[in-house]
């Protein structure tokens, strides 16, 4: 086999290979939503930062794509190191790669010493589900390089069964009680309804959502926003995003994005928010709730939770997957410097939090 790696920096450069993107996609069982054409299109379209895609392939074929992006820390004011992040989008919660199932031995090696020829201080392979990754970054240990591990990203699922009542069997008893009582209380409320947003709602359904999670995140910032709404609409109409929402009468309670792979049978929560004013209603766990209910009806066989093992997914997940998270450092200044700054940052932190802690006393 003769590899070959090419670098590509355009839309226009990426849709020559678009057909050959989507026959990996399809064939790649490790591939999430985060690396379907519809997804990787949107983001490089709005994307602010540089970033890269290399294609490894063997004469005319491509075999493997690796997508980048390039950043800086701190991200305002004079930078001191360059980052290469895996990914195209900061917003993509998996990231990984795409290529055959059963690649050449070559290849990894071959977009490794294409990695090293870039110019960046810190490599980061975050919330990574991909086995092919971890191989990547392990030849670099070999290369005098620092490497990081740190803690795993939890990520519950649901691997959903025939029926609603069969899932509601797999829960605890005092789970199963609690999403019943809930359900029953949500449902005395005058006008109570759920309802799933149609493409022609989505511009409305998207900024019901990002004003939720402004409210529970007090995350209003004009361009956040911006980039966010940008990205989700894109997604809306390529078919691959959705959204479903919570009322009472005509007030948005909760609402909760997600993104579908039919062929897979599977389904990504992306954002979830609701309204403080119903957090007795426990808004965001019950959407999340009729959200399952849906996917089994419509036969999908597995709901991932997305990111974070907060008690309300614990709850409500099968399974948990862990994602790796490594950063690969080059030996230099910049390094040291900005590794100071991080360990002064988060001693500053603390510092502060056990202050307001003494002063609430």
């Amino acid at each position: 086999m003769t590899l070959v790696v090419d670098r590509f920096t355009s839309v226009d450069a990426l849709d020559r290979v678009r057909s050959r993107w989507n026959d990996l996609y399809e064939s790649d069982p490790t591939a999430s939503i985060f690396l379907s054409w519809e997804w990787m299109i949107a983001s490089v379209s709005i994307e602010r930062n540089p970033w890269m895609v290399l294609g490894a392939r063997d004469g005319d074929s491509y075999v493997a794509f690796l997508p980048l992006r390039f950043g800086r820390f701190p991200s305002r004011g004079p930078a001191i190191t360059r980052e290469l992040s895996l990914g195209l989008s900061p917003r993509v919660d998996f990231a990984g790669m795409l290529g055959l199932e059963e690649l050449d031995a070559g290849v990894l090696p071959a977009l490794g010493r294409e990695i090293e020829r870039l110019e960046w201080d810190q490599l980061i392979f975050k919330n990574c589900a991909d086995a092919r990754i971890a191989r990547l970054a392990n030849d670099f240990v070999s290369g005098g390089y620092r490497l990081s591990i740190a803690e795993p990203t939890p990520c519950p699922y649901v691997q959903l069964p025939s029926s609603w009542e069969e899932y509601l069997a797999t829960r605890g008893r005092s789970t199963r009680r609690t999403i019943r009582a809930r359900i029953g209380k949500l449902k005395s409320l005058p006008g109570y309804r759920l309802h799933l947003a149609c493409l022609e709602e989505a511009e409305s359904a998207i900024d019901g959502l990002l004003r939720l999670r402004a409210l529970r995140w007090k995350d209003g910032s004009g361009e956040s926003q911006s980039v966010s709404r940008e990205l989700l609409k894109r997604c809306y109409l390529s078919g691959r995003f959705q959204i479903f929402a919570m009322y009472h009468g005509d007030t948005l309670m909760a609402a909760q994005g997600f993104f579908t792979d039919r062929r897979r049978r599977a389904i990504l929560g992306y954002m979830i928010a609701y309204d403080p004013d119903y957090a007795r209603y426990s808004p965001g766990m019950m959407l999340a709730c009729a959200s399952i209910r849906c996917a089994i009806r419509e036969g999908y066989e597995r709901f991932s939770l997305s990111l974070g093992a907060q008690s309300y997914k614990v709850s409500l997940a099968t399974n948990i997957e862990y994602l790796t998270n490594t950063i690969i450092s080059r030996r230099n200044t910049r390094v040291a410097v900005a590794d100071a700054g991080r360990r002064a940052g988060s001693c500053a932190k603390r510092i502060a939090r056990r202050l307001l802690v003494r002063s609430g006393s």
